[in-house]
């Protein structure tokens, strides 16, 4: 009935549209290419999972998250829990499951400055972590969608693993849980507002299984249980020998994960609009782009995309095959071609578990480095010529300063050339990578930013945002002091009580004005800035000089020097106090950058003292330009490396004094190589 219903169904469309282009033919299926082209991204689909736990606070570098680069085409934030509770408009994510090292407001701007690059961010739900109790399947769907559309994720991925794997996703109870997830955020997540539905399941999922649950096979397709031995070309007695060197791809059949997918395209497959598979931990066998081939033919039928999922060296259970490189790039030109199931101008992609770890075959690669090969085996096979243009800088609705010049930046692709605006003025034209002006000494004020691409064919492409300048005595763009959020880097700018602060080294609840760890910089309305003797200073304490907050009328007189502009650095005087953190100062040939108050003797040297060594040829910033591990310095900035006993470390986080890598496993060192 089925199939006589969609043979009448594509007559009547004949009649209505008259001659289609060339029919692609799919089993049980009539498509036409044009539908199949609709369909089709006009970029390649390149998901990586970033582990949230393992993002750096912002800082003017951007944090690892923000900085991903243009290739990460999607990322699925990990993780959230299922049952989270959120209150819609708070921007509250304290126990919701994501681990930032911030608060709400600073995870909506890393949304903006993502989105703004043309990165689709989608929030993770469950993992490995997130479904082991009862109380996970407690889930508020509406609060979900409100999550979503507070902070401007892109749409959601379900990352159902009950009990912290897929052993039991078979069973009917977890197919029907599956089922209502993907179907109820469907309905509160509307395809035609732009929301992305996506799920992450078991690379078998797709190949058919009939014991013992009959749902999760399906005679008409080509990789049906009964098929298994025709699909693979692997003897039915391998079925079951997932762990053997010769790597039999019958064995994909023998897991308790596979043919779970099965039933759910059946019931939502529709509401889907990608999946990623997850083709690893799987065992050793080798045909894996029969795992591809399997999703593709459920694809076909419903209109989702798929991600061929692959882990970046090693797979924890095993490693019985292992992604190199080479086989990187095997899967992805597969994926690029089509498949089995003529999916070239489909869309579909890759996705890599996990960003940021780093390969232990080639260690010079880690998963974006993986997602940067795949993305450009995918674009160089794209047949589409249209240009793609979207802001990267500034971001939208930010706020400058009237005296700062920024950098206006484009990220393109397809394009030859690329004409910047403000206000709809012309303000340069770019024919060359990277697109970018600078725009400096715009009135205070709301501005317009727009952007318009040309292709090789006079296709056009454009977008548009807007800003706002403020005065250089504004608080607008500063954050309020939260006492749920992480401050690790020493001079992090906040507003509390009308005033600003900064803080000298790491903390965490400590209120400003009532802790040591917070110094004064001015009040809000600009007075009492640099110890001119207003508000809350007791004096005049000369150029860059001043008092630390608190003290009414008197307290101790700064009469610091030095400058926080790197291009005008003065010597440091040991008769002068430097109240302003960031301040930049040389001595002995060296300069240094003050990383709190510094008093009036407190010479540049001392690891654990208040100046940190500026390192200008890149030193720490990568594993080939390591610093030497120093047990008596603290690191205060995240993403340092350092060499410690024949071995290479980043920090985490904020380093104290004395805390040397491998001293704690969980502590805030993690070997790289």
């Amino acid at each position: 009935m089925k199939k006589i219903f969609s043979i009448l169904t594509l007559f009547l469309l004949f009649i209505a549209l008259g001659e289609p282009e060339e029919i692609v033919t799919v089993e049980n299926e009539l498509q036409t290419k044009s539908d199949l082209i609709g369909q089709a991204s006009a970029d390649p689909l390149v998901v990586g999972y970033f582990p949230s736990w393992s993002e750096t606070y912002p800082s003017a570098s951007g944090t690892k998250l923000r900085n991903m680069p243009e290739e990460v085409t999607h990322i699925f934030l990990s993780f959230i829990k299922p049952d989270m509770r959120y209150v819609k408009g708070s921007f509250d994510i304290k126990g919701v499951g994501i681990e930032v090292p911030y608060d709400g407001a600073e995870l909506k701007k890393t949304v903006d400055v993502l989105k703004a690059k043309g990165t689709k961010v989608i929030l993770s739900i469950g993992g490995e972590t997130y479904w082991g109790t009862d109380a996970a399947y407690d889930i508020d769907f509406q609060q979900i969608a409100d999550f979503v559309r507070d902070f401007g994720f892109d749409g959601i991925d379900w990352d159902y693993e009950p009990n912290g794997g897929f052993q039991t996703i078979g069973e009917p109870q977890n197919v029907e849980r599956f089922i209502r997830m993907i179907r109820e955020s469907r309905k509160l997540l509307p395809r035609e507002e732009g929301y992305l539905i996506a799920c992450a399941p078991a690379g078998c999922g797709a190949l058919g299984r009939s014991t013992p649950y009959p749902a999760n096979d399906d005679a008409e397709s080509p990789y049906a249980y009964a098929k298994r031995a025709e699909a693979t070309g692997d003897n039915l007695a391998n079925e079951y020998n997932a762990t053997a060197p010769e790597g039999y791809t019958i064995s994909l059949y023998g897991f308790a994960s596979t043919g779970h997918m099965i039933p759910v395209f059946k019931a939502v497959g529709q509401d889907l609009d990608f999946v990623a598979f997850q083709g690893y931990n799987t065992g050793s066998a080798s045909q894996r782009e029969i795992m591809y081939d399997s999703y593709a033919y459920y694809a076909n039928i419903y209109g989702f995309r798929v991600a061929f999922g692959m882990h970046v060296p090693e797979e924890p259970w095993g490693p019985f095959f292992t992604y190199t490189e080479t086989q990187l790039r095997e899967y992805s030109a597969y994926v690029a071609e089509g498949g089995k199931h003529n999916l070239a101008v489909k869309g579909d992609g890759v996705m890599f578990w996990q960003l940021l770890q780093q390969s232990k075959v080639d260690p010079t690669l880690n998963g974006v480095d993986y997602c940067k090969i795949a993305y450009d085996i995918l674009e160089n096979h794209s047949p589409s010529t249209t240009p793609k243009v979207s802001i990267a800088s500034p971001i939208n609705n930010a706020m400058i300063r009237e005296s700062d010049s920024f950098e206006f930046t484009a990220n393109t692709k397809r394009v030859l050339r690329v004409d910047f605006f403000v206000d709809n003025v012309l303000l340069e034209s770019s024919t060359s990578e990277p697109h970018k002006t600078t725009v400096k000494g715009l009135a205070v004020g709301e501005h317009t930013l727009k952007v318009v691409a040309f292709g090789a064919n006079s296709e056009r492409a454009e977008a548009e945002i807007a800003i706002k300048v403020i005065s250089d005595n504004s608080v607008e763009d500063l954050p309020l002091w939260s006492a749920q959020t992480t401050y690790a880097t020493s001079g992090t700018i906040v507003l509390y009580n009308s005033k600003v602060w900064s803080n000298k080294w790491w903390t965490q609840g400590d209120v400003p004005g009532e802790s040591d760890v917070w110094a004064f910089v001015r009040n809000a309305d600009g007075s009492g800035d640099n110890g001119n003797g207003d508000g809350d200073n007791g004096g005049n304490g000369g150029s860059g000089g001043g008092n630390e907050g608190g003290n009414e009328g008197g307290g101790d007189q700064g009469n610091g020097g030095g400058s926080t502009n790197p291009g005008d650095v003065t010597p440091y005087d040991p008769a002068k106090s430097y109240p302003t953190p960031g301040t930049i100062v040389t001595y002995n040939g060296k300069k240094y950058k003050s990383k709190w108050w510094v008093n009036a003797g407190e010479a540049p040297g001392n690891p654990a003292g208040p100046w940190e060594l500026i390192l200008e040829n890149g030193e720490g910033t990568t594993p080939d330009k390591a610093l030497e591990y120093n047990i008596e310095a603290s690191y205060a900035t995240p993403g340092t490396f350092v060499t410690y006993n024949g071995k290479t470390y980043t920090n985490k986080w904020y380093v104290s004094v004395g805390e040397y890598p491998g001293k704690d496993p969980w502590g805030p060192w993690e070997e790289v190589r």
